[in-house]
């Protein structure tokens, strides 16, 4: 039985979408099937009476639709190098979605596990330029969307009001671009550049 628990931090994520994601206002993926990247660190959080603060968790998956219709069909979880055996089976038990959450939604038609990858993480996030390299797993970075040249506009970070229950619980999320987004996990191999990415924060809680 899952203890109870609570993580709250930033996130953002990729995809092979175009901006903006429109699976977020429950439509189809851009190009038929969703191929998501996200990444989180946790500031403050704990699972029973282990503490899970300060430490970093990515996800890569697969979903041949919507995800928050359909759910994801393949996933593999990295997990921060720097956590002890008793926070790497508590991030285990939240990103796989046995402890319920938004991630117990999310995955509950994983018919591929895809196994646990530890790394060394390198993450930042103020929600103007993000990025993250975990090891030789996933590298991404990203930043808002800026208007074009010449526009009587100032370019500034965008917030979004979506259903997307990654960024539980406001839902909003700056929008951005990707100017790289790599995975190679577990036969997860992705190369984009140009495409969705988003950034902004997360409290999750369970069971």
């Amino acid at each position: 039985m899952a203890e109870k628990w609570r993580v709250e931090g930033t996130l953002f994520d990729a995809c092979n979408c175009v901006t903006l994601c429109p699976c977020g206002y429950l439509q189809p993926p851009t190009f038929g099937d969703c191929r998501p990247t996200g990444a989180w660190h946790i500031e403050r959080g704990n699972y029973g009476a282990t503490t899970l603060s300060d430490l970093m968790v990515a996800g890569v998956f697969f979903a041949p639709g919507n995800p928050l219709f359909v759910g994801a069909e393949k996933g593999a979880i990295i997990i921060d190098e720097e956590a002890s055996p008793v926070q790497r089976e508590a991030l285990q038990m939240i990103w796989g979605g046995q402890a319920g959450g938004p991630f117990g939604r999310l995955l509950r038609s994983l018919k591929e596990k895809l196994g646990v990858t530890y790394a060394k993480f390198d993450y930042a996030n103020d929600e103007r330029t993000w990025s993250v390299k975990a090891g030789a797993s996933v590298e991404i970075t990203a930043s808002f969307v800026k208007a074009a040249p010449g526009m009587p506009i100032e370019s500034a970070p965008k917030r979004a009001q979506t259903y997307d229950i990654v960024f539980a619980p406001s839902g909003e999320k700056v929008v951005g671009i990707a100017d790289r987004y790599r995975s190679n996990v577990a036969g997860l191999e992705r190369d984009f550049a140009g495409r969705y990415s988003a950034a902004g924060r997360f409290a999750y809680e369970g069971p």
